[in-house]
């Protein structure tokens, strides 16, 4: 059978080989012609290279392959496709031939004289494609583990480069924490020094006094200040603060940032000039908080310009923005520094022991208000002592007549017979606010706790007209002392918060208690005058 050799050799080609062996089945009146190799190391009969990838599962085929591990040949029955077949099988040399036929098949002669010659092919090609696989293998082994070497290497750059900042960090928070030290020192030594010259006498003089007081004054507005912006930078970083927006005349902001500053620059002798940038120049923003970006880079000037030096701040408008320019001759910055100078807690180096002193927290609070409004600012310097520009870059808005903001005044003096009572647990802030009122004109009565709060407004003397209540009080504290008094005493006694919290959600919840108006510690003498007349707007 010269067709059936043909057959039988062109089994020794791979590509084929399925085809191939379709074609000698059918020459031998079978189905199918399975071809199998044994593995040396898995001890088990998988397809030989060009054959299909697995074989038919089932408990007598199972039976059939495990035999034909170990007899040369034999004969059965097993399941295709779920039906019967005879099998007929030989094996030599790890190599096994399967043919599958509805009735008993048997391989002839010239097959079984060609077995060696293909048992031989087949396992070459099985030892070929197995040292393929394994190169394969460790082709993918080595770039899998140079793989890892990278990712190992970038972990480790990762995790140097995140101890390198936590070092920055660290060091960051040591030089805020020994310059928060020195800017709470600073002001309190003139003060203690004030408080000691008016108890040996100094009251005795006038034009003495008046210094004293000014002295003093000015430092704790320092210190106001100062925890004023470490309450802002907190707010800001927990998304707290609220812009209260509205048209603004951009020259009515600067003037009052201008005189927010101005005790600083008189006091270390700064020549200012403002350069208006003519009528017109709108913003849409918060007052309070662009008073506060403007007034905090004049402190910044005034505090890094030797005294006596030159402040300009200059105001123009592009198209649809607005910029403002506050250049000073002093300190300067180095380059290198120029984008970082905004990050928090950041110092120009030297400036630990220079006089000026300051947090860092200031600039990185001027970025985070202007971005709120929608701007940018840029720091610029030729270096240190060559002095450095700040600009502010807003959106303008249309010039339209915008009624300039005004500020509500200070009332004079109190409502007759105004009954007041302070509750606050510090019994020194209680009773100095209280006598303050008392000067004002008020009648105060003072109460350390909610109970006792809540008892004197029942005594003879009826329930007050305006309550100052701390909320941190002991026991009872402000939000139930104030729940109980609405529900006692309905709508009657205003109830104003004094806390030293004052975020949109801290407001809120005062409200909800039954509070009137919410006041942030500390206090100012305009703040109280406005609560003490029933009539004014809350201030907070």
């Amino acid at each position: 059978m010269p067709q059936l050799r043909r057959l039988i050799d062109e089994l020794a080609d791979i590509a084929g080989r399925q085809a191939t062996a379709h074609a000698v089945a059918a020459a031998l009146g079978a189905h199918d012609l399975a071809i199998l190799v044994r593995d040396s190391e898995l001890g088990i009969l998988l397809p030989a290279p060009g054959m299909p990838k697995t074989v038919e599962a089932g408990r007598s085929w199972r039976s059939l392959l495990e035999r034909c591990l170990h007899e040369n040949e034999v004969r059965a029955e097993v399941a295709v496709a779920g039906r019967a077949c005879h099998a007929h099988a030989l094996s030599l040399s790890g190599c096994t031939f399967i043919l599958l036929g509805d009735t008993q098949v048997e391989f002839p002669q010239e097959f079984r004289a060609a077995m060696p010659l293909l048992a031989a092919v087949l396992k070459a090609q099985q030892e070929l494609r197995l040292g393929r696989a394994e190169a394969e293998e460790s082709r993918e082994a080595a770039q899998r583990a140079h793989q890892l070497a990278r990712a190992l290497d970038a972990a480790r750059a990762s995790a140097a480069e995140l101890n390198r900042q936590l070092r920055i960090e660290h060091q960051r928070k040591d030089e805020f924490l020994a310059m928060l030290a020195h800017e709470l020192r600073n002001p309190l030594a003139p003060v203690v020094s004030g408080i000691e010259i008016l108890k040996r006498g100094g009251l005795a003089d006038p034009a003495r006094t008046q210094r004293t007081l000014d002295v003093i004054t000015r430092q704790l507005q320092q210190l106001t200040h100062l925890v004023d912006d470490l309450l802002d930078v907190s707010r800001v970083s927990r998304g707290l603060i609220e812009l209260r927006r509205d048209h603004l005349d951009l020259d009515d902001v600067m003037a009052a940032a201008v005189d927010a500053s101005r005790p600083l620059l008189e006091s270390r002798r700064h020549h200012l000039e403002v350069l208006r940038g003519g009528a017109g120049l709108k913003v849409n923003g918060d007052r309070v908080r662009l008073v506060q970006v403007f007034s905090n880079l004049l402190n910044n000037a005034a505090k890094y310009t030797e005294p006596g030096g030159r402040i300009e701040v200059a105001c123009d408008a592009d198209g649809k923005e607005v910029t403002v320019r506050v250049r000073d001759n002093g300190a300067g910055i180095p380059r290198e520094m120029l984008d970082s100078i905004f990050e928090m807690f950041t110092q120009v180096p030297g400036s630990l022991d220079r006089a000026p002193g300051g947090l860092g927290i200031g600039l990185t609070l001027v970025r985070t208000l202007v971005e709120l409004h929608g701007g940018r600012v840029s720091a610029h310097s030729e270096g240190p002592r060559c002095g450095s520009e700040f600009r502010v870059c807003l959106p303008r808005v249309d010039a339209v007549s915008v009624p300039a903001e005004r500020q509500p005044r200070a009332a004079h003096g109190v409502p007759q017979g105004l009954r007041v009572l302070v509750v606050d647990d510090n019994i020194d802030a209680a009773e100095s606010l209280a006598e303050v009122l008392r000067l004002m004109g008020a009648a105060v009565v003072v109460a350390h706790d909610g109970e006792t709060a809540l008892r004197t407004a029942r005594g003879d003397a009826g329930v007050p007209d305006l309550v100052l209540l701390d909320i941190g009080l002991p026991g009872m504290d402000g939000y139930e002392t104030a729940r109980e008094w609405r529900r006692r005493f309905g709508r009657q006694g205003r109830l104003v918060a004094l806390t030293g919290y004052g975020s949109p959600d801290d407001m809120r919840r005062t409200a909800a208690a039954g509070f009137d108006a919410h006041l942030v510690k500390p206090v100012s003498i305009e703040q109280v005058h406005a609560v003490m007349n029933p009539s004014a707007p809350a201030a907070a």
